[in-house]
């Protein structure tokens, strides 16, 4: 497999291996910022514009389940998977896995967002997320500022954050230094995180559901078998 699919990365950063890997891990984090990241946000502002909802995904439980106020916290520990990818990624030994993982993360979450526009759910949970006070109801507010109750499925937190620890996982197998501490913090805390996306009523149960059996799907028949 090429260490690059998109040939402008070729042409416009031909010196890249010469970086340092601060400045390499800080080309793939802001590739996702631009490509990922900033579409999100476009096409969420967007759904609410439309105002539009065709599907019905809520289940019971989605209404039946407690809002728990500092599942908020794990909820917030979404945007410090990118940057611990693209660390890892940008180390001598897998800058060109690195490279390829972030280019098909990318059109992993653009998966989502076709889904988003072709299928866009309103999520009518958030009368439920009261009671908050202190930090947690502040993060709460701000969470609710700047995402508005659409594209729900599958859930762009559990989809990312499922397929980072996978890739960090494949990386320090690589490297020898996968250690069972490692694996069980790191993926109860991606649990906790997934468990967040219902519990704080920002999504609904199959949300994460779809995202979990999405991120399976593009990890085993797409994105590892791409990694060299």
């Amino acid at each position: 497999m090429a260490d690059n699919t998109w040939p402008l990365i070729d042409r416009w950063w031909p010196q890249r291996e010469d970086w340092s890997r601060f400045k390499y891990g800080s080309f793939l984090l802001s590739l996702f910022l631009v490509l990922g990241a900033l579409p999100y946000g476009l096409i969420n502002r967007f759904s609410a514009w439309r105002g539009t909802s065709t599907l019905a995904v809520d289940l019971p439980i989605d209404f039946d389940l407690p809002f728990v106020p500092w599942m908020v916290v794990p909820y917030y520990s979404f945007y410090l998977y990118f940057p611990w990818a693209a660390w890892m990624g940008a180390s001598d030994r897998h800058r060109k896995n690195g490279l390829v993982f972030f280019q098909r993360l990318i059109a992993s979450a653009w998966v989502a967002f076709i889904i988003f526009l072709i299928f866009p759910v309103e999520i009518e949970l958030r009368s439920q997320a009261y009671g908050a006070e202190g930090l947690f109801g502040m993060m709460m507010s701000a969470l609710h500022e700047a995402d508005a109750p659409y594209n729900a499925w599958p859930s762009i937190h559990v989809l990312l954050s499922i397929l980072v620890v996978f890739f960090v996982r494949f990386v320090e197998i690589e490297n020898g230094t996968w250690t069972n501490l490692r694996s069980i913090v790191a993926w109860i805390s991606c649990a906790l995180l997934v468990a967040s996306t219902a519990l704080i009523k920002q999504h609904y149960v199959f949300d994460g559901i779809s995202g979990i059996a999405l991120a399976m799907g593009l990890w085993y028949g797409w994105i590892r078998p791409a990694l060299n």
